[in-house]
């Protein structure tokens, strides 16, 4: 089994995550805070252009970020709402992301919401939709930042976990967020944007 979150106790990877929030420069900690601020922003420019619920127009934006970078996310989050609006069917219209997501995010503008059994999209559109600190969207980068120290360098582990596991790691962020004085989302953004930048990826 690769390095997973499994191996590792509630402390371990509670000191991983904060070595790297210590590792993060200003500019990474200004950047981190601001990703959710934009992303926020955008939910509510979608909300009032389409005239939709903002937890909506979030979960047309969660639905569709898998694999797909933010800029593009936007541009297919206000595709598949000008589409869904005017009557065009999920098949007809090109996303960055699966197919199984793009179904997704029609089905929310039909009122079918993300489902907690799905936690890092249902956490993602938590976040985006209603400023909910108590819901910490936990990707690849997260798991990585986990279980690996910055001075060992770009290491193969697990980048998926089980939904209990996702809990797990979903308190221990939340917990330490809370000893810094930051939003769960604010320290899981600054920790993916200081992994991301020292893996240059």
């Amino acid at each position: 089994m690769k390095n997973s979150v499994v191996k590792h106790s509630d402390n371990v990877i509670q000191a991983n995550l904060l070595r790297w929030f210590e590792l993060a420069s200003d500019e990474q900690i200004k950047n981190g805070k601001n990703w959710y601020v934009d992303a926020m922003n955008f939910a509510s420019y979608l909300a009032d252009k389409y005239d939709i619920d903002k937890y909506i127009a979030a979960t047309v934006i969660s639905a569709l970020s898998p694999n797909n970078k933010w800029e593009r996310n936007k541009v297919d989050a206000e595709a598949v709402i000008k589409a869904f609006q005017n009557g065009i069917l999920p098949e007809s219209i090109k996303v960055c992301t699966y197919n199984a997501n793009k179904l997704k995010a029609f089905n929310a503008l039909d009122g079918q919401l993300i489902s907690e059994k799905s936690p890092k999209t249902h956490a993602f559109s938590m976040n985006v939709g209603l400023n909910s600190s108590d819901h910490i969207t936990i990707d690849k980068w997260h798991l990585r930042a986990c279980v690996i120290k910055p001075k060992e360098g770009i290491q193969e582990c697990s980048e998926s976990c089980t939904n209990v596991q996702y809990r797990r790691i979903e308190k221990i962020t939340a917990l330490l967020a809370k000893k810094l004085g930051l939003k769960g989302y604010e320290l899981q953004a600054i920790i993916w944007v200081t992994i991301k930048d020292a893996w240059n990826r």
